[in-house]
């Protein structure tokens, strides 16, 4: 483990991340979670009824919500995360609705699993490790011809404002998370956090030691690189690299600082 996995695991062992409050079954499968999931899916050309029987890897899976979707829609799921707080969470989620998940510890770049994969998710790990692409090359050798990968990352445009709000926490609170929170809570929003699902999304927002932030381009050229073929991604993107650029500039000016990506596997 270097040491950017190291501090990042430190971070998601005291703020394991999203923990959403999915109390119920329609807490996983409607409301705010299948709008997040319907967008998803929808960037690799894929809705609930496509899931059943597929093999499905979901890399850096956290606290298992994504995970446990899948699996509640009949795919064959196997997830890995390098937290032992968030696959702790993840794994009591699924025996919660007695959902099938293959969970396990591991770091992306060391996961083994003998097999490939129909779908390949990896939704906001990326950026959080010293070299997203090896790490998404690794991840692509897993998907099975004409399968699909799907990534989400920060957006070096649209994360523009927030980098800037992010160094000046850093300038002011330093590196250590508690002082961070603490500054986060009494100067950006003037109150106690008041959820353990809005402590975490406030850490991970403003307190997280690591990220990396990219262009729609540059994970084309990902795509060109390893075999895949665009198919879709949120927000939406205009043709060829320079209607990708035309759109990121709007993500910009509206702060849409993550974009999911889907490719399908040459």
């Amino acid at each position: 483990m270097d040491k950017i996995a190291s501090r990042v695991n430190q971070f998601y062992e005291q703020y394991p991340y999203p923990s959403l409050p999915i109390r119920t079954e329609r807490d996983l499968i409607k409301k705010l979670h299948a709008n997040v999931m319907s967008r998803i899916l929808a960037t690799a050309e894929l809705e609930q009824g496509s899931l059943s029987g597929k093999d499905i890897l979901d890399a850096g899976c956290g606290t298992g919500e994504k995970a446990c979707y899948f699996s509640y829609y009949g795919a064959n799921v196997t997830a890995f995360d390098l937290c032992r707080a968030s696959l702790g969470k993840a794994q009591e989620l699924a025996g919660k609705f007695n959902l099938r998940v293959d969970f396990s510890r591991c770091d992306i770049a060391e996961f083994r699993p003998g097999k490939k994969f129909d779908h390949v998710f990896c939704l906001g790990a990326l950026h959080h490790t010293k070299y997203p692409y090896t790490n998404f090359k690794a991840l692509s050798g897993l998907c099975k011809p004409g399968g699909t990968i799907t990534i989400g990352l920060y957006n070096r445009y649209g994360r523009l404002t927030h980098r800037a709000t992010r160094m000046w926490i850093g300038l002011r609170a330093g590196n250590d998370f508690g002082k961070r929170m603490a500054y986060v809570e009494r100067s950006v929003y003037g109150r106690r956090m008041r959820s353990t699902h809005e402590i975490a999304y406030v850490a991970d927002k403003y307190v997280h030691p690591h990220e990396s932030y990219h262009t729609v381009g540059e994970v084309l050229d990902w795509f060109d690189r390893d075999g895949f073929t665009f198919m879709g991604s949120h927000p939406h993107i205009g043709k060829g690299k320079i209607g990708a650029f035309m759109a990121q500039l709007k993500w910009l000016a509206r702060g849409n600082g993550f974009f999911i990506i889907s490719g399908m596997k040459d």
